[in-house]
């Protein structure tokens, strides 16, 4: 007996499995780092008249609720845990996200399924390739994950947002394209504007932005304003904070400003992050997929911390490749302490010319157009065909 079609966690489609034409499938991993391209893509498709579902798991699904004219669906996966109980469970699941993917794309007959990494992509872009469904890898790291290194060798096309991506064997080399991460229009509309450094003499301040992401941690809320504050007062007198940080730690982050002489903004969030970029001018920041894809496209300097606990180390790979060309500084957190990043920083803000050549050499590696160009691989596989299994 066939497992049961996993329920539409949203009614709010109109334009999916009644209608006419091509379905194109998206699967996305947990993260914000693996949903935002999916969902940038999604909206670039349905503004083309295209139909649309999106397959994820619960972690995901918030990145597309308010998504209209898509059908959503979550699919059980494994993750990839260590100790035995953890991995029979993940074996399980893994079974059972299978098991949902084949019933879902028996149903919907996609055109076409594009897996945006993470583990949660692998039960139906696997399924989809034993059905013989064309398929479409996206990495948004500068190495490649291995949720995409398992789908690699029967993906029909692989999409790199970072052009020397690690990781890709030499028989894939022929399928992969550069396209870039997509980014919000919002963030489109920021990279029309030029870098520009302030203007002393009319008051403007130096604004640097303290962003530690949705992995935030203690290095953030302790070592970097410790960093900030220890500049020398003719800087600190100049420079205005935007800093991000949990809830939890914005207290303690006050007080660590409460005596540096320095206009400073402390917020768990900032929804006005377009306006943000527009104005600042060095991020201390992460370097996940989405954090370096926006600065990049947008052309803005930056002092990366990569987060040190992946296993493939890919927060360090993707701010490498941007140092490499000059549009930035990685400080590992590992060997980081207040004393390093202080004189890191007043170097910046003494040489404005650096800030400026390395927001053009960051700017040379953004993809302003890369939903675009994801959407044209995307094009020429929506014939549709009946689904079979492969041999």
């Amino acid at each position: 007996m066939s497992p049961p079609l996993p329920s539409p966690v949203s009614s709010a489609y109109s334009n999916c499995s009644g209608d006419v034409g091509p379905l194109i499938l998206l699967c996305a991993g947990g993260t914000g780092g693996h949903a935002f391209p999916a969902r940038a893509l999604a909206e670039k498709l349905i503004s083309m008249g295209l139909r649309v579902a999106i397959a994820t798991d619960q972690r995901a699904m918030k990145y597309f609720d308010d998504l209209q004219d898509a059908q959503k669906f979550m699919i059980k996966s494994g993750g990839y845990l260590s100790g035995l109980a953890a991995k029979i469970k993940a074996a399980r699941d893994l079974v059972i996200g299978l098991r949902q993917s084949y019933v879902l794309l028996k149903k919907l007959k996609p055109a076409v399924v594009i897996g945006f990494g993470g583990y949660p992509t692998v039960p139906p872009v696997l399924m989809a390739q034993i059905l013989g469904v064309p398929t479409i890898l996206h990495e948004q790291n500068a190495i490649l994950g291995l949720a995409n290194k398992i789908l690699a060798p029967r993906a029909r096309k692989i999409a790199l947002s970072v052009a020397a991506t690690q990781g890709i064997a030499q028989k894939w080399i022929g399928k992969t394209l550069w396209t870039g991460n997509p980014v919000r229009g919002a963030i489109i509309d920021v990279a029309q504007k030029p870098y520009l450094l302030p203007d002393f003499s009319s008051g403007e301040k130096f604004q640097i932005m303290v962003v530690a992401g949705s992995q935030g941690a203690r290095i953030f809320s302790d070592l970097v304003p410790r960093a900030l504050v220890a500049l020398p007062l003719e800087l600190r007198t100049r420079v205005k904070i935007l800093q991000q940080a949990r809830l939890q730690d914005c207290d303690h982050v006050r007080e660590i400003y409460r005596d540096g002489e320095m206009e400073v903004i402390i917020a768990p969030f900032f929804d006005n992050m377009a306006e943000c970029l527009t104005n600042t001018h060095l991020f201390v920041a992460r370097s996940g997929a989405s954090t370096t894809a926006e600065l990049t496209c947008t052309g803005r300097p930056a002092i990366y911390i990569p987060f040190p606990w992946h296993k493939d180390q890919q927060q360090l790979r993707n701010a490498e490749q941007i140092a490499l060309a000059g549009g930035a500084v990685v400080a590992e957190e590992r060997s980081l302490t207040p004393e390093l990043l202080t004189r890191e920083i007043e170097q910046l803000l003494t040489h404005p010319q650096r800030l400026s050549d390395m927001a053009k050499s960051a700017k040379s590696l953004g993809m302003i157009d890369a939903v675009d160009r994801l959407a044209d691989m995307v094009l020429p596989l929506l014939s549709p065909a009946p689904i079979q299994p492969t041999p």
